[in-house]
């Protein structure tokens, strides 16, 4: 799957994530007519962690180093807090800690599952490569050297 995903340069991926805000950002904003296309309890906490999910997905594509995820999360973070200050400046959304909270769930669960794919992806490429380390010494085995 990651082969795919170098099909997009780091400023596409600032692209999308820029349209992808802005898309965010007017539909919280926007009155709701009543209706979601999800219909349980807490279908908006689903919507919140979903959309920080790919919010962050989208920035760590754009952006990505162990510095710049910290400041990421924070940045997120702070996004979906503003979301809720300006959704008290209208007469027909709610603001809700909860919302803030599960936007703060979608962010973890991105870093927990992309630190989750890196580690995997290293273990893996560990297991093919034809070189072992010793020690502080690099060595590659015989069968790898002989044609």
């Amino acid at each position: 799957m990651t082969k795919y995903l170098h099909l997009l340069s780091r400023n596409q991926f600032k692209i999308i994530f820029f349209i992808t805000v802005f898309y965010i950002l007017y539909m919280a904003l926007t009155p709701t007519n009543g209706g979601s296309f999800l219909h349980f309890k807490n279908a908006d906490k689903v919507l919140h962690a979903s959309a920080f999910f790919v919010l962050s997905f989208l920035l760590n594509r754009a952006s990505s180093s162990i510095e710049k995820r910290i400041r990421n999360m924070l940045s997120l973070l702070a996004f979906g807090v503003l979301i809720e200050v300006l959704q008290s400046f209208t007469g027909y959304r709610e603001v809700s800690f909860a919302d803030v909270l599960a936007d703060l769930v979608g962010i973890l669960i991105f870093q927990l599952t992309y630190s989750f794919l890196k580690a995997w992806q290293f273990r893996r490429h560990l297991k093919r490569s034809p070189v072992k380390l010793i020690g502080n010494q690099q060595t590659v085995e015989k069968e790898q050297i002989e044609p």
